[in-house]
């Protein structure tokens, strides 16, 4: 049996496949069983991949979602530890071999992850997890609730996992159409309230952003985020005996989602968020003050906004002044 298959999910991925591939297959690890589920690619996605003939099993689906796409790649797999990896991330060499390593040493842990450092056209956006997150080792399911520090991409699972708690869930959004994001969060969630997790204090993933996943995540998060919660509620029996959770995690979305629309200016859509994080959670005074906020004047918040983005490029220069290298000072003769 191989020890590690690493399942690719990939959608229209012509322009970044090579990289996840090529970082699959430069891992110091030997032997690692490479899957690329094709998720009905319209664009030259099965092109790329057909060059790399044996060295990994490409298979096409229908366009089903990500979460299938993964489905479909476990009930290819071998491997006793399953690896993700999104098709427009990557990995660095060291990856595999560490997770690999703490896994045979540490059987008890279901998922074994590492920091992730995000970048996008303009170079590095954020270089390491814990500039967002306190995070935690061993049975970490509550804290995972509020902050969800596994990377798809960084994910490595133990089979057991998937044999005792199934796959990833399929669900549909709310117009019943088109596959809910977040999946992973929710099987995350489900794995963990069985199996502790291990963070790899090390960046050995990079997660790409760009304007098509952005889009995406920044359209349907909400709502789906949602969604998953009400099925944590319903299926992980630990949050079925403490509802309180639920609700705090559900007024957290929404005060996200209603700060996003503050930043665009978006005053009766950031309202409604508030007002819908007050239905989870009508005593919280930071959800009443943002949703009194997003009553005042649109020109107001524009004037904010603009004073704000003017102070932060001052910063910026100010920083850059400060770590300047100086000029040498030659002396006179």
């Amino acid at each position: 049996m191989t020890l590690v298959t690493t399942i690719i999910p990939a959608f229209n991925a012509e322009r970044f496949i090579d990289e996840a591939v090529e970082s699959v297959l430069l891992q110091t690890y030997s032997g690692i069983e490479l899957i690329v589920v094709d998720d009905g690619s319209t664009d030259g996605t099965a092109d790329q991949l057909a060059k790399y003939g044996s060295r990994i099993r490409y298979v096409h689906q229908n366009n089903c979602g990500p979460a299938a796409a993964r489905n479909h790649g476990l009930k290819l797999a071998s491997g006793s530890l399953i690896a993700f990896l999104d098709a427009d991330d990557s990995w660095l060499p060291e990856k595999i071999k560490r997770q690999v390593e703490f896994s045979c040493a540490n059987p008890e842990y279901g998922i074994i992850t590492t920091d992730t450092q995000t970048f996008g056209e303009t170079g590095i956006l954020n270089d390491s997890l814990h500039n967002y997150y306190s995070i935690s080792n061993g049975f970490i399911l509550e804290k995972l609730l509020f902050h969800n520090w596994i990377s798809a991409s960084a994910a490595m699972v133990r089979r057991e996992c998937f044999e005792k708690l199934g796959g990833f869930d399929e669900i549909l959004g709310p117009d019943g159409k088109g596959q809910c994001t977040a999946e992973d969060w929710l099987m995350w969630m489900k794995i963990a309230a069985r199996f502790p997790v291990y963070f790899i204090n090390e960046v050995l993933t990079r997660h790409r952003i760009h304007a098509s996943n952005y889009s995406r995540v920044r359209d349907n998060y909400f709502e789906y985020a949602l969604i998953n919660l009400d099925i944590m509620r319903r299926s992980i029996p630990q949050l079925a005996e403490t509802p309180h959770l639920i609700n705090r995690a559900a007024a957290r979305i929404c005060k996200r989602g209603g700060l996003v629309r503050l930043r665009e200016i978006d005053l009766a859509g950031a309202r409604s968020k508030f007002r819908r994080g007050l239905e989870y959670r009508w005593f919280s005074p930071i959800l009443w003050l943002l949703f009194l906020l997003a009553f005042l004047p649109e020109s107001l918040w524009r004037t904010t906004k603009q004073i704000y983005a003017e102070l932060r490029a001052l910063k910026k220069t100010a920083n850059h002044l400060k770590h300047k290298p100086s000029e040498p000072t030659g002396r006179r003769a």
